[in-house]
């Protein structure tokens, strides 16, 4: 399973996962003074699909462009995710992201 993080706006973050073809995506509103809450929704849309953390076998962050703080909060929890799961992490520019994210371009 693909973990797709986007942090890039300054008002919401957008998670998506794939796997065997099928695409889920869910973007949450946040603070942005409150970005301690990302791995809060990131758990929660996990749970709520019925998935462990431990499934995650890569993950792709949206470098930006975008809010300065919000992409670096995104690269920071994808590199801790990354660390803690031993899966590699990658980034993609927001073009590739949204692309690679909806499904219609291939890795």
């Amino acid at each position: 399973m693909i973990l797709y993080i986007d942090t890039t706006d300054f008002n919401k973050v957008t998670f998506a996962l794939s796997a065997d073809g099928k695409l889920i995506k869910r973007s949450y509103k946040i603070d942005p003074h409150r970005s301690h809450e990302t791995l809060q929704k990131l758990e929660e849309f996990i749970k709520s699909r019925k998935l462990k953390v431990e499934s995650i076998k890569e993950i792709i962050c949206n470098k930006g462009p975008g809010s300065f703080t919000g992409t670096r909060v995104g690269v920071t929890h994808a590199l801790a995710l990354g660390f803690a799961l031993d899966v590699s992490v990658k980034f993609e520019s927001a073009e590739n992201f949204n692309l690679l994210s909806a499904g219609k371009q291939k890795l």
